[in-house]
């Protein structure tokens, strides 16, 4: 019997735990492939914008991935963004921050809230894809709490609707 309680217990957790998309960590794709070429694809909005990446991470998660690039483009300044991928589908961005402008603390914290479910959903540590994203979260909450008001994030683009 008590066996059987263990199985059951095994398998249960083994059905409830995200699996792995078969990759440990994120990876960074090299200078000139496809699929960095496509990223950059997606980010430019002029053909000689040039970007100065501090991180560039790609989440697999089966035939979906999910990116997180940060980094300068010399044109609007710094920049935080998450681009998913369904399939062979080309890169969408689904959520940004960038310098200049100004939010709420509130509108900011449901900002990185949303970012960091859309992560989880990808079967992904969030601060593995996003650096600091979950402190930086916490931050955004309790400052909203504290001062609503206050403007504590650059300018949005994406998220929760």
């Amino acid at each position: 019997m008590r066996r059987l309680q263990l199985l059951a217990v095994t398998v249960g957790l083994f059905l409830t735990a995200p699996l792995a998309a078969g990759q440990a960590t994120p990876h960074t794709p090299p200078v000139g492939s496809a699929e960095r070429t496509a990223i950059l694809t997606t980010l430019r909005t002029h053909p000689d914008m040039r970007f100065t990446f501090r991180n560039l991470r790609v989440w697999n998660d089966g035939a979906r991935a999910i990116a997180y690039a940060e980094g300068d483009n010399g044109v609007i300044g710094g920049f935080k963004i998450i681009l998913t991928r369904d399939g062979v589908a080309a890169w969408t961005v689904v959520w940004g921050e960038g310098d200049g402008g100004s939010n709420s603390c509130a509108v900011g914290a449901r900002h990185y809230r949303w970012a960091v479910d859309l992560i989880a959903s990808y079967h992904a540590q969030p601060d593995v894809l996003f650096p600091g994203i979950t402190a930086q979260t916490g931050e955004l909450e309790q400052m909203a709490k504290d001062e609503p008001e206050a403007d504590c994030v650059g300018d949005l683009e994406g998220g929760p609707a």
